[in-house]
């Protein structure tokens, strides 16, 4: 009894978490382990995944705090799990639970050194207005300056204290899956671990935010400074546990029905969606780590009164990820490889990396579905069915349901045998893409994201080959591309050729696979 009262009443009931959780990871390891047979039949299998989804949810549900967010990177994983745990996990999205105003007036009290809420804020909310994973949103009124409304978040009490043992039980709990079964997922949980932390300091949040709206208005065109737009930071309200930004109205993704009765229009939300973490991945290389539908509002364009206008309002910055030069120019190159057709560029970049599958890699940066085997099927079938999945990237395998999985599973645990070279940047950007992915399946897949991100790589590695030609520290190279040292004026002008060169074929390729795949659709839906 008395270590039940010290770990609820010190601990946070951290130690009570942890044990629920290997329970509950171990009794669904062993549900596979078990029961997991061809010979029972698809409809069997899916209950052992629904039973599994439906366990982690509850187990996810009652720990909250990070296992919130640990529930939430798995529901994202459409590419590569059961559709049943994208299904059951995917309420995670909504509210969590909130704490009193009486709890969180210690924490920031504590943050700015003894200054209350009567000394920040005129008026502060009594009730949360959204609850996350890790932290509470309040409205509130400025100290001193009551016309500006804004949106206070304080972390929650209880998160320093568990924040240790969950990133424990994190570990843990990946050691036992790697084990049971086989599946080398180990490489990225330092990389993890070491966000999660940064996302606890809400000025580091601060500085993301203002950071990647200096981006938009430094590199973004016109029509994308437009289309998005990032709250602005009070930072004489802001500290390591508590973030102030301007209030913004407008309606959550969370809520697609919502979106429609107000008449939005998804295909131009899901374009401006696709586009802003596009240009984060291959242009600014300062990417959101957590693009879910909670941390996305749509609201009317405050300078149009025409028209409608959508313009996405970004919230929650703490998840960022710097992309090294040398990562988003690979990044870049594999994914024009992979449009061209350049099997042989595809395989050097994925082995370069430690992957030698680049098929398998594709499937895992939401490129393109793992190619997993063919079947007849019939040709009007096909082809319907090919034009719907081509926007979005959806497993079109003709495989049976538990062949597909077990290749699945074999080709990536050969992928990711060798995970020292993989770079650790590339954890949160898959993430990201992800969870755009299953943003824009919830809205019926209105536009071809494939086709987005590919303009914006396009767009990107010309940038990179052009900035690298006008370097004075480098010169072209026929045979390494760009090596260090000075050139003359005609190495860097075949330099800034060579990246023109490269972004009009990369842009043709992609004309060229859409209006192929317009034809297919067309061709389909006619016999």
């Amino acid at each position: 009894m008395s270590v039940y009262i010290y770990d609820k009443e010190v601990q946070a009931s951290s130690i009570w978490r942890t044990l629920r959780t290997f329970s509950d990871i171990g009794i669904i390891c062993l549900d596979y382990k078990i029961n997991f047979r061809s010979e029972k039949g698809i409809d069997y299998l899916d209950k052992i995944h629904r039973r599994a989804a439906k366990r982690l949810l509850r187990c996810c549900q009652e720990n909250g705090g990070l296992f919130i967010k640990f529930g939430q990177s798995i529901a994202v994983q459409s590419s590569l799990l059961p559709p049943p745990f994208r299904k059951e996990l995917s309420v995670l999205y909504d509210n969590a639970p909130s704490v009193s105003v009486d709890k969180i007036a210690p924490v920031i009290e504590q943050c700015f050194e003894g200054k209350g809420l009567g000394d920040l804020f005129d008026e502060f909310s009594p009730e949360a207005v959204a609850s996350a994973s890790v932290a509470q949103v309040h409205v509130a009124r400025l100290k001193g300056d009551r016309s500006k409304v804004v949106a206070v978040k304080v972390q929650k009490p209880e998160i320093k204290l568990q924040i240790d043992w969950d990133l424990f039980t994190f570990r843990t709990c990946a050691r036992m899956v790697q084990y049971a079964f086989g599946i080398p997922i180990m490489w990225s949980v330092k990389e993890v671990e070491r966000r999660l932390r940064e996302e606890l300091d809400f000025e580091r949040e601060a500085n993301n935010s203002e950071l990647a709206q200096r981006d938009l208005d430094t590199m973004a065109d016109g029509w994308l400074k437009r289309a998005v737009y990032i709250p602005k930071v009070y930072w004489e309200a802001t500290g390591k546990q508590v973030l102030t930004t301007e209030w913004i109205d407008g309606t959550s993704l969370v809520d697609p029905k919502q979106l429609l009765d107000e008449q939005w229009s998804g295909r131009e939300i899901m374009q401006r969606m696709v586009s802003v973490f596009a240009f984060q991945i291959f242009v600014s290389g300062n990417v959101h780590g957590d693009p879910h539908p909670g941390n996305i509002l749509v609201r009317q364009h405050p300078d149009n009164k025409l028209w409608r206008e959508p313009q996405l309002v970004l919230l929650d910055h703490g998840l960022y990820v710097r992309e090294t030069p040398r990562f988003r120019k690979q990044y870049a190159e594999f994914w024009r490889a992979a449009v061209i057709g350049d099997k042989s560029a595809m395989k050097s970049i994925a082995q370069s990396w430690g992957m030698p599958d680049a098929g398998m890699f594709s499937a895992m940066v939401s490129l393109k579905p793992p190619q997993l085997g063919t079947r007849k099927k019939d040709s009007v079938a096909r082809a319907k069915a090919d034009a719907s999945r081509a926007a979005d990237g959806s497993d079109g395998s003709s495989l049976g349901s538990y062949d597909r999985q077990m290749e699945i599973k074999k080709r990536a645990i050969t992928a990711l045998r060798d995970s020292s070279n993989l770079p650790p940047e590339l954890v949160f950007v898959v993430r990201n893409t992800n969870i755009v992915r299953a943003n824009n399946q919830s809205l019926g897949i209105p536009v071809n994201r494939i086709k987005i991100l590919g303009q914006y790589a396009a767009y990107g590695l010309r940038r990179i080959l052009v900035e690298e030609a006008w370097s004075p520290e480098r010169r072209y190279s026929q045979e390494r591309g760009v090596a260090v040292g000075r050139g003359s004026l005609v190495s860097r002008l075949l330099g800034v050729v060579a990246g023109e060169w490269s972004y009009v074929t990369f842009r043709f390729a992609l004309w060229a696979a859409g209006v192929g795949m317009t034809l297919y659709g067309l061709w389909g839906r006619m016999l």
